[in-house]
């Protein structure tokens, strides 16, 4: 199959943003900035592919026509939180399959103007006619995980404490401060035994790459040593009957075991991890299904700095959704460019030494009855 490669990446720093600034030109923005990146010029896109949420109808060419790419083929992809990595996945099996060799693909959103309050699943849905929103369901993750493996909240808190530590460095983070363990665990609570500072905020934001086979990147001129896009998996939630393990994360297992065994590779492989932090919880019970942490271990681990930048297993050095922002849209390619950015030695003071291989995990969106929505795993290398 033909390789395929990240030319070029491109971001703008998710926040929060006045009404004026729409989603196209955050979207636009941020794929120009990949296209600089590239070297590439609007004649060589080939296809373009559009990840987001709350976008409306036909987001994916809205974008397309001010970036004067009219007249392309153009899709959109919503899997909520993994809707950006769906759309890098749609883009790299095209290239595979030969269909073009040089595709942009971006993911954005702009959720102030459009979400207040928590974010809740489909209003068909069982869980959302309950009240059951997505706060909820981490802050009783968090409880079990306490009550099955002797974790303290403080270790919890510690994933917070972590990454608003890494985001300092990040320029494109809506957060660049660090934050104290007092001020996590201090936090006004929103579902105990989670608060705010557990939580990833409403953002806007949008990130954007240029993605190549070999043959793309000799016609825009760049070598071919560009990261490879080794694997992406792509699970969805089966449905479960009786009580469970709110933390068993078979979703995540499958979606891990799928990258690893199309890349090739073994957990232990990993390098570095952009992962899914949309709550405190949700890196420690994720990395645990990836098998990239052992079962129980995961709060122990990020209390001790094991998945700190100069641990042994770096966890979001671009500080994660809880610090970068969580524009649903657009999370999936903002770990992309931040992998990109890490495997080309490019993360200044934030960057990984050694940085070979890395994956980036999403989680989208729940559906009643099963264990999660959607899960992308995309595995990069160098």
């Amino acid at each position: 199959m033909t390789a395929v490669h990240i030319a070029g990446a491109g971001m703008v720093r998710f926040g929060k943003y006045d009404p004026a600034v729409t989603f196209e030109k955050l979207a636009v923005e941020a794929a120009r900035n990949a296209l600089r990146d590239a070297g590439a010029h609007r004649r060589d896109i080939e296809a373009v592919f559009v990840g987001h949420v709350f976008g409306g109808p036909v987001a994916g060419q809205r974008v397309a026509t001010e970036l004067g790419l009219g007249g392309r083929p153009v899709s959109n992809h919503e899997n909520y939180c993994a809707s950006g990595a769906t759309a890098l996945r749609e883009a790299w099996m095209a290239i595979r399959a030969g269909l073009c060799d040089v595709a942009l693909v971006i993911g954005a959103e702009k959720m102030t103007d459009r979400i207040k309050g928590g974010v809740t699943p489909d209003a068909n849905d069982l869980d959302a006619q309950q009240g059951y929103v997505m706060t909820a369901g981490h802050a009783l993750s968090a409880r079990r995980y306490m009550h099955d493996h002797g974790a303290t909240r403080e270790q919890i808190a510690m994933v917070a404490v972590k990454n608003h530590a890494h985001s300092r460095h990040n320029p494109y983070a809506q957060y660049q401060r660090p934050v104290t363990l007092d001020e996590v665990v201090n936090a006004r609570r929103i579902a105990d035994p989670l608060g705010l500072l557990d939580c990833s905020p409403i953002s806007d934001g949008a990130a954007a790459a240029v993605v190549c086979s070999a043959t793309g990147l000799k016609r825009l001129g760049l070598p071919t040593d560009r990261p490879e896009v080794r694997a992406i998996g792509l699970v969805s939630g089966t449905l479960r009957a009786g009580l469970g393990d709110i933390n068993e994360e078979d979703i995540s297992r499958r979606a891990g075991l799928q990258a690893y065994d199309m890349a090739g590779i073994a957990p232990e492989d990993i390098d570095l991890v952009e992962m899914h932090d949309c709550f405190t919880i949700a890196e420690i019970v994720r990395l645990e299904g990836l098998g990239l942490v052992p079962k129980g271990q995961g709060a122990a681990w990020t209390a001790q700095g094991r998945t700190s930048i100069g641990g042994a297993l770096p966890v979001n050095p671009s500080g994660g959704l809880l610090s970068r922002g969580h524009p649903v849209g657009a999370t999936g390619m903002a770990q992309v460019c931040e992998l990109y950015w890490q495997l080309t030695g490019q993360a200044g003071q934030r960057q990984v030494d050694g940085a070979r291989l890395g994956l980036a995990y999403c989680k989208g969106g729940t559906v009643s009855g099963t264990d999660g929505a959607s899960v992308t795993t995309v595995v990069m290398s160098s």
